[in-house]
């Protein structure tokens, strides 16, 4: 029996991992800042790790993963966040003195993070993305601001920035105006590099989950996104299995063919209403929140990535069952009490968003014909109540 350690206890993809290579028979080591986590309670979890926080304290992080693993034998370490994934990126040559780690090479993986570099080779190679406006200094804002259409997205190059002895999270934010614009770039922080500026695609989302063995593709699923967390974009609260689309499969295996990526990523797009064309939006370099859609629908990426990078290759995995759905139900509870709580403008949503009474009657909708619940599972249920104990901890939190 093999045995893995992975990062990032608390995250939905993690604990989707645990229990997808724990049915397999592999020991997973759940590490994380704080425990008990949320992958902790699963009963696929063999054992539990504490480490220091990855973001306010990322060298001591890297000491404590490589003591763990120097003093514990691991087939593999999977780091399952950007923050962490690039971390272990940054110190791969000393962490897989010990163990193997499938990620790819430190300047393959730092491309694949910078949006704009990602929405470069796209283009060079006639992928369509949204028109977007690749600025090098603040001060283009205010002459770039006059020429365009809004509303626009200002969008971060990456999720996170180190920044002195800390991360800063790059969030997505909106402008409607010419001086919204300028007064939202104006207020970011200095020492990050200028956001990109890009046009809005209101179509729906689409994500293309890959396995790349050295540049070559071996598993591939697609879903799409019916609701997300906050409503105007953001993580997958609800989504469905769909068949693979010929043009979206040639545009995320060319990207990625062209990084000569290694092991897992996702690669964005949006369906543009204007032109019905999809759009590459940017690439996520690790396993995705939405990982438990795949696995109960046939495709164990975890497993399959263990395989490939053990025996060097895996059987290809080109089909799975379409129409299942996927519902992260605490993350649906955000979504209605946003939609319900919070004006479409102060929510950024786009005209002809679902209405406030419709969003209450789809949340309502509790059992469908293959609806999957990603953290409650009669299976392994200590997750799901230890995620409830956390959301009402938070809730009341909040209140006082």
């Amino acid at each position: 029996m093999g045995e893995v350690l992975v990062t990032d206890g608390n995250q939905r993809s993690t604990l989707a991992l645990t229990r997808a290579l724990g049915r397999e028979g592999i020991a997973v080591t759940v590490a994380e800042e704080e425990l008990p986590c949320l992958s902790s309670q699963s009963k696929y979890c063999s054992r539990t790790v504490a480490y220091r926080s990855p973001s306010s304290n990322p060298n001591e992080f890297v000491e404590d993963i490589l003591n763990e693993l120097e003093s514990h034998a691991y087939d593999l370490l999977i780091p399952m966040t950007d923050l962490t994934a690039f971390l272990v990126s940054e110190n791969k040559e000393t962490l897989s003195r010990s163990t193997r780690i499938p990620i790819p090479e430190k300047q393959i993986f730092e491309k694949a993070c910078d949006k704009a570099e990602v929405l470069h080779l796209a283009r060079e190679n006639g992928i369509p993305i949204p028109r977007t406006h690749f600025i090098d200094g603040f001060d283009e804002i205010k002459d770039l601001s006059n020429r365009l259409e809004y509303p626009v997205v200002i969008k971060p190059r990456r999720s996170k920035f180190f920044v002195g002895n800390g991360w800063v999270h790059g969030g997505v934010d909106y402008a409607c105006s010419a001086e919204e614009l300028i007064f939202k770039c104006n207020r970011q922080n200095e020492l990050l590099p200028p956001p990109l500026i890009q046009e809005r695609v209101t179509g729906p989302g689409y994500g293309v989950f890959a396995l790349f063995n050295h540049g070559k593709p071996k598993a591939v699923f697609f879903h799409r996104r019916l609701r997300e967390k906050p409503p105007s974009g953001g993580v997958s609260v609800l989504s469905e299995s769909i068949r693979v689309d010929p043009l979206m499969k040639r545009y995320a295996t060319c990207v990625l063919e062209k990084l000569g990526w290694h092991g897992v990523a996702m690669v964005e797009f949006k369906l543009d209403p204007k032109d019905h064309q999809p759009k590459l939006m940017e690439i996520n370099p690790r396993f995705w929140g939405s990982l438990q859609l795949s696995i109960h629908s046939g495709v164990n990426f975890p497993y399959l990535l263990y395989k490939m990078i053990m025996e060097g290759d895996v059987e290809s995995v080109w089909e799975y069952k379409v129409g299942t759905k996927n519902r992260w139900l605490l993350g649906d509870v955000d979504h209605l009490l946003a939609r319900v709580l919070k004006s479409d403008k102060k929510l950024n949503l786009p005209p002809g968003f679902l209405s406030r009474w419709k969003s209450w009657w789809q949340f309502l909708r509790f059992s469908e014909r293959n609806l999957k619940y990603e953290v409650f599972s009669s299976d392994d249920p200590k997750p799901g109540f230890f995620e409830l104990k956390e959301y009402l901890k938070g809730l009341i939190t909040k209140g006082n």
